[in-house]
């Protein structure tokens, strides 16, 4: 029996020197997390203080996202017969300077807004009607900015 509780008592203490020489060769957190710290002591009691640099205060950022609706609140309505309430969105404004139309279609595929998130949908997923209804829209903002191109010519050759 003393041979037994010798032989427990032997591999428990063989277990905590390896877990000790393990543990001892590697740095503590402490070691590794020191490089924006300074350390300074005095006295005659070794008295040693550790400061930390302080961190910036947290700034809120709000960020607004703006979106150009081309219609209102519609049913949009897949081929699988499933209705979107959503609000057909451009990819991007264009630009009235350069008239340059809203990219409505892109890759294939529409942005809509469904309460405040945008999502993009395959144009080839959509009813027919509805994808005649954007082609059209598509077709109406180009026309109207190729006249309003003209237009400016006009103008500006008087």
């Amino acid at each position: 029996m003393r041979n037994k509780n010798y032989r427990n008592y032997s591999l428990h203490i063989l277990l905590v020197l390896c877990l000790y020489f393990i543990f001892s060769q590697s740095q503590s957190i402490a070691q590794i997390k020191t490089t924006n710290k300074s350390i300074s002591g005095s006295g005659q009691f070794g008295g040693a203080s550790i400061t930390t640099p302080k961190a910036s205060p947290l700034k809120k950022a709000t960020k607004k996202i703006t979106y150009l609706a081309l219609t209102d609140d519609k049913a949009w309505i897949n081929t699988e017969g499933k209705t979107i309430k959503a609000r057909l969105i451009a990819f991007d404004s264009g630009d009235k300077e350069k008239f340059i139309p809203p990219t409505i279609i892109k890759d294939n595929n529409v942005r809509m807004l469904i309460g405040t998130k945008a999502y993009v949908f395959s144009l080839e997923k959509l009813k027919e009607e509805n994808r005649k209804e954007i082609l059209n829209l598509k077709n109406g903002f180009k026309a109207h900015y190729e006249r309003v191109k003209e237009a400016q010519k006009k103008k500006d050759s008087q």
